[in-house]
């Protein structure tokens, strides 16, 4: 055969998995039609993380006089700060192409789709044929009755990224991790932001305790983002020249640009699966086994193709664990239950392992403490006093089994609990761990002791 690993999809999963089987010594082949670091690099992850850093500027310029600290009113040169953006994103595509040549993969800028059992057809006329094909197409938005991306009103969160305008009012429809994020970077450059769920509440498919989503539902309301759930979006309608989103309840809500972000959707078509005869499951993913292999013999799958969430770190995960599974006859376990989350709004979320309501519906009896940040001395000197650190932890053994940040850095202060709960630690092992001080990680060490009735800065309860 041409290869041994054939990669249809560079996005974080593929290049990593691709990467991977070249260091372990396979012939590796990497396809990929558009970009190298996918929706992640590109259109995703990447740009929403720089603009949401490039934004958080103007909320400090804005309140710095609270310090003594003056600055005039800051101004936004929207091209010059998406050109930013590019250089960002352009930068890192560059070190991938970088890194895949200096590994020796071979990259095809093409579409790829399987052509039978063992082969690959190249949209360039080309077939490659290889005993393992791993698919890491990812993902694309989902569409909804009533609001088509077709219509330029409405906008993708590739649209939102792409900063051509500050809309002066932005209705996103869908109050998951894109539309909160993007909501947040909009309202922070001037516009007017409502979002609307369809659901009960925001965050519904992230295993987040109801104190969480209390939280960020007020700051977000101090923010002055208005956020309805249970609010059903079915049409926009224009009058007199202005267009407004139409509810089931028959509410009108203005509206310049529209973001749809309800959800993404494997991307499956096109990728020849009837072949080798896969089929996708109901919810639109490829079944694969614990080895994360398909079907059909020899084919893969991984990334936002392969059932979980639909993050770019566990797509990497599965990736260099499949490299390595090819490599040495045996893949290692991931732990999915572990994988850490961060949410980019003000203030940002991140989590890891369970939920006190998901341990508590496993059975488990629980110790739960929280610790305040505005306990935090290096937090109240940040002007960031909004928040709390949860340690979730097993009443029997004391086994860590879930953190939940919200707060200021949430996203840098998380990766510490995903190592205790990947290698099951009890929660003593964060508390008698010296922390230095005065530092946002205190925060953990201060719940972790307060599981263990040890509190010193708060009351124990």
């Amino acid at each position: 055969m041409d290869h041994e690993v054939i990669v249809i999809g560079g996005g974080p999963g593929g290049y990593v998995c691709a990467i991977r089987c070249a260091q372990l010594g396979l012939r590796t082949a990497l396809v990929e039609k558009a970009a190298l670091g996918g929706t992640c690099l590109n259109w995703g992850c990447i740009p929403t993380k720089a603009l949401y850093s490039a934004t958080k500027l103007i909320d400090r310029a804005s309140t710095a006089h609270e310090m003594g600290i003056a600055y005039a009113s800051p101004t936004v040169d929207l091209a010059r700060l998406a050109e930013w953006k590019s250089q960002v994103v352009t930068t890192l595509v560059e070190g991938i192409a970088t890194l895949l040549d200096k590994n020796g993969v071979e990259l095809h800028v093409a579409e790829g789709r399987l052509d039978g059992p063992g082969r690959v057809a190249l949209s360039t006329g080309e077939t490659m044929s290889a005993g393992r094909i791993v698919l890491a197409s990812g993902s694309s938005p989902i569409e909804i009755p009533g609001f088509s991306f077709d219509d330029p009103r409405v906008w993708s969160s590739d649209d939102a990224l792409a900063l051509t305008e500050i809309p002066d009012r932005l209705v996103v429809i869908g109050g998951g991790v894109i539309g909160l994020e993007i909501a947040s970077i909009y309202n922070r450059l001037g516009s007017s932001v409502t979002v609307l769920e369809l659901l009960p509440e925001i965050l519904s498919v992230v295993d987040l305790d109801r104190r969480t989503i209390a939280a960020l539902k007020r700051f977000l309301k101090q923010q002055g983002i208005d956020v309805r759930t249970e609010t059903a979006a079915q049409s926009i309608e224009t009058e007199n020249g202005e267009a407004s989103v139409r509810t089931a309840d028959e509410a009108s809500i203005p509206a310049d640009r529209v973001l749809l972000a309800v959800g993404r959707r494997s991307n499956t078509a096109g990728l020849g699966l009837e072949t080798v005869g896969i089929e996708p499951n109901r919810r639109g993913f490829l079944p694969v086994d614990g080895a994360l292999r398909c079907s059909a013999e020899g084919v893969y799958a991984i990334g936002d193709l392969a059932p979980g969430p639909m993050l770019a770190h566990k797509a990497s995960a599965e990736g260099l664990a499949l490299a390595e599974g090819f490599a040495n006859g045996r893949m290692r376990p991931i732990d999915y239950e572990g994988i850490p989350q961060a949410i980019f709004t003000d203030p940002e979320i991140a989590s890891a392992g369970l939920s006190e309501r998901a341990a508590k519906e496993a059975g488990r009896e629980v110790l739960v403490s929280r610790f305040p940040y505005a306990v935090l001395g290096k937090a109240l000197g940040m002007r960031e006093p909004d928040g709390f650190f949860q340690v979730v932890a097993d009443a029997s053994d004391h086994r860590l089994l879930g953190v939940q940040i919200i707060g200021a850095d949430a996203s840098e202060l998380i990766s510490e609990a995903a190592v205790a709960i990947e290698n099951h630690l009890p929660v003593e092992a964060i508390a008698d761990a010296i922390h230095p001080h005065p530092t946002l990680p205190e925060g953990l060490k201060e719940a972790a002791e307060g599981a263990l009735g040890r509190a010193i800065h708060v009351v124990n309860r």
